[in-house]
């Protein structure tokens, strides 16, 4: 496509049998976008859906709103899908966004005020989570908007686990290394890392936007195994990004402290009293070959998993509590 009939966003939503959130999720983005009309292409991959997802969409197709829907014949799996929202998207930049979350009004003017005078390997939207009401549960903090980071380290120690969470990083496509092997990613429920590391490690800058961009759906995730993902599979993809594309491991370390000392065993405390929507799992079978080395995995990790819960709880929380005080958290 012609650099100046290329939009410059590209908003892809990958769904699946989920028609309510997505209305919910549409009729906050549509108007959004119209504003943009040429700039931000709004891209909908249904992977199939058995439901009145089609007809949602139609609905606002009738209104006008431009939307480029792709129905697959079958469900050809999430990270298919993800991966085919990316290669089907035009725009320089790119953002997956899940069906069931919130462009939050207004956000849309914020992104491209920073990407249509600028260039950035990410544009990170600070998001909260809610369970019902995404305006009474907004939370109330001091926010600082939009800062420019230049230092990778620094960019990486804010942003943590947070990579994966396809609703809050805009990818610069322009930086994506076009040797990019992203079948080499699939079947890890991590496909969205792929794009996301390879556009972050050509950047000379990024931005960690510090404000509430994102209302993100709680409780409505699962169908797969938590630590398999978020410990195994994501350091699959490290070693892929260390040892194909010259990435230096030191970056990742500073995502697996992170994982090991709040979201990996405040997870496992947790499912300690049910998996719930997450398939059930052994933890020290999966995390024990992957972690054992690290200092944090013994310290965290290995008390969440073995010690009794009311003692574990205690333990983790007060080892947290010292992790902030010695800013290593």
């Amino acid at each position: 496509m012609p650099i100046e009939n290329r939009p410059i966003l590209t908003i892809a939503i990958p769904t699946y049998n989920r028609s309510w959130y997505l209305d919910r999720c549409l009729s906050h983005l549509v108007k959004q976008v119209d504003k943009y009309r040429n700039k931000v292409e709004l891209i909908i991959s249904d992977n199939s859906s058995t439901d009145d997802t089609e007809a949602v969409v139609r609905t606002y197709a009738a209104n006008s709103y431009e939307i480029n829907y792709i129905k697959n014949a079958v469900n050809i799996g999430p990270d298919a899908n993800f991966r085919q929202c990316y290669e089907r998207s035009k725009g320089k930049y790119f953002l997956l966004f899940s069906d069931d979350d919130i462009l939050l009004d207004g956000s849309l003017d914020k992104i491209m005020a920073l990407i249509e005078n600028d260039d950035y390997g990410i544009v990170y939207l600070s998001s909260y989570f809610f369970k019902s009401d995404y305006l009474k549960e907004r939370p109330i903090r001091k926010m600082r908007g939009a800062i420019v980071c230049d230092d990778l380290r620094k960019f990486i120690q804010k942003v943590d686990v947070w990579f994966t969470f396809i609703s809050g990083n805009v990818i610069n496509k322009n930086l994506v290394d076009a040797n990019l092997v992203q079948h080499d990613f699939a079947e890890t429920n991590l496909q969205q890392l792929s794009w996301t590391f390879s556009s972050l490690f050509n950047s000379r800058k990024n931005i960690y936007y510090d404000e509430y961009l994102v209302a993100g759906q709680l409780e409505n995730t699962g169908g797969y195994k938590f630590c398999e993902v978020f410990g195994k599979n994501m350091n699959t993809v490290f070693s892929i990004f260390v040892d194909k594309y010259g990435v230096a491991r030191e970056y990742f370390e500073i995502i697996n402290r992170k994982i090991l000392k709040k979201h990996l065993s405040k997870y496992i405390l947790s499912a300690r009293n049910g998996f719930g929507s997450y398939y059930e799992e052994d933890f020290l079978r999966i995390l024990h070959p992957v972690y054992s080395s690290y200092l944090s995995y013994w310290i965290f990790i290995y008390p969440a998993i073995k010690w009794p819960l009311p003692l574990a709880k205690g333990w983790c929380k007060i080892s947290r509590f010292v992790a902030k005080r010695l800013k290593t958290l």
